[in-house]
């Protein structure tokens, strides 16, 4: 179908989708300030509704398959746009006998590891049907991946050319999608009411069960891309670390920082376990335990960083508060610290929550095989996580000695 045909039609659609009762476009875009009544449906859940009440649909042709899997669709971001469809909808997409609610969004961390989405990579103005961590096309059966000798190895075979699109709830994942992409400056004077230490996102862990000043966390000492490393080696100095967890870098690259030769950085123990996002993988529970090891191995105060000491960060020293025995509201009130000194995120925002949500407690209860952090023993949860990742008792009973209170 052509692009303005297809714009057209789209235009029509949304039209009558909004005369049905369904909403019509409104003006807020990705950057809007998050609402506080729209919640997102869901994603990726198939749509068991009354056919007669199903949203109105418009087939759109497949272009291509990515390397990756996803589904190229045969339209424009500008042409979606146009007729209405933007970040922070939720569609409905038909493919063969599967249908699927997906968000929409511009990038595969706008949605948790191994769900699906609607991308607008704004780059390359491509519509693409993805999945984080993932293949959209051996997932849905679209395309099934056939191995050859020529060059790159592979090729597709489509067994689905088109697929159907359909408004389904307007801007329904705005919240998910504007605390996923919040934004903050990388000038240490736009942040008056912060330490240094704070800037640098760096501080002691203090929860129950652990040693005090004993573990620390931080972002990048030596990695200059956001400003704050020289802040963060000088807190490291302060705090006296002799061992340094380094999630972010391989070994090459950490050493060609102009910051670490000569540095007291450069002088601790260093582990370099380049961990990766996937938090529900066997690989992520490989470099738990590749890190967890290491310090039971080596003497502290302990400094646990990626490049923002965010998110591999906060999930392994989650981890290690569980393995502590703190309480799960100690565990969050850690974890949203460094929302408030990157983002100003406060107790009572709607990405608070949010974020809580979808990043801290899906990925603990995930790792855990629990349904909620609350009223479970997370210590014990913690424990079987780490054995189950091949950490010895032996060494959690070293880990023990080395980081918690007798």
């Amino acid at each position: 179908m052509p692009k303005k045909t297809l714009c057209a039609v789209l235009t029509v659609v949304l039209a009558l989708l909004a005369a049905a009762g369904c909403g019509k476009p409104e003006t807020a875009g990705p950057d809007a300030a998050p609402a506080t009544a729209p919640q997102a449906t869901g994603t990726d859940a198939a749509t068991n509704s009354d056919p007669a009440n199903a949203p109105r649909a418009v087939a759109v042709a497949v272009r291509e398959v990515s390397k990756h899997g996803n589904l190229i669709l045969d339209t424009t971001f500008a042409d979606l746009n146009a007729a209405g469809v933007e970040i922070g909808d939720i569609i409905t997409v038909t493919v063969g006998e599967g249908i699927y609610d997906l968000p929409v969004g511009a990038s595969y961390t706008d949605v948790d590891s191994g769900r699906m989405l609607c991308r607008f990579d704004r780059e390359d103005d491509e519509v693409a049907l993805a999945v984080n961590m993932g293949s959209f096309a051996e997932e849905t059966g679209a395309a099934e991946k056939q191995t050859i000798e020529e060059d790159p190895g592979y090729r597709w075979e489509m067994k689905i050319a088109e697929v159907t699109l359909a408004l389904k709830e307007k801007q329904g994942y705005l919240d998910i999608y504007n605390a996923r992409n919040l934004t903050r400056t990388d000038v240490r004077g736009d942040y008056p009411d912060l330490t240094d230490a704070a800037f640098a996102n760096f501080r002691a862990v203090a929860v129950t069960g652990l040693k005090a000043d004993t573990l620390y966390r931080s972002s990048s000492p030596i990695d200059p891309s956001l400003a704050r490393n020289g802040f963060a080696m000088a807190a490291m100095e302060q705090a006296g670390i002799r061992t340094v967890v380094n999630l972010a870098d391989s070994d090459a690259d950490m050493r060609a920082y102009d910051a670490f030769p000569g540095s007291r950085y450069s002088r601790c123990a260093i582990v370099n376990p380049e961990m990766g996002y996937d938090f529900a993988g066997e690989e992520f529970a490989e470099k738990i335990k590749e890190s967890v090891v290491f310090i039971a191995e080596h003497d502290g105060p302990y400094l646990i960083h990626c490049k923002e000491g965010k998110d591999r960060t906060g999930v392994l020293c989650a981890l290690l508060e569980c393995f502590a025995g703190a309480s799960a509201d100690e565990i969050r009130q850690d974890y949203m610290i460094t929302f408030r000194n990157y983002y100003g995120v406060q107790p009572g925002d709607t990405a608070y929550g949010i974020l809580l949500n979808d990043n801290l407690e899906k990925t603990l209860c995930g790792m855990f095989g629990i349904g909620s952090l609350d009223n479970a023993d997370l210590r014990a949860a913690a424990s079987e996580y780490l054995l189950s990742a091949g950490v010895t008792d032996a060494q959690l009973a070293v880990l023990s000695e080395k980081l918690l209170e007798a």
